[in-house]
């Protein structure tokens, strides 16, 4: 059986269980349908707000060092990302002009 006869099976299932609801449960179903579209749409803005939020903290955390202190931190991060990635084989040493 392919994909497309599967998800034909699913909808034809998805319908007749719908159309068995009452007026009440339809209109949640309805609800739960509008929010999964509005996730579609913005499927990262949860992840986006989360990664503002944790890198807020994290400026609130290095205010204090000096601009050459924290160069050198965000240096020591960035090259501690690249030999992660090397390792997991997603980066290859030498892809940055200064290797």
């Amino acid at each position: 059986m392919n994909a497309n006869i599967l998800s034909q099976d699913l909808v034809r299932k998805a319908v007749i269980e719908v159309a068995q609801l009452e007026e009440k449960e339809l209109l949640i179903v309805i609800e739960m349908v509008d929010t999964l579209k509005k996730q579609r749409a913005r499927p990262n803005k949860e992840l986006a707000a989360e990664i503002v939020a944790k890198a807020k903290a994290r400026a609130e955390e290095v205010k204090y060092l000096s601009r050459d202190e924290a160069m050198e931190k965000f240096g020591n991060t960035l090259n501690a990302i690249r030999e992660e990635a090397i390792a997991k084989g997603t980066a290859v040493d030498g892809e940055v002009e200064s290797d």
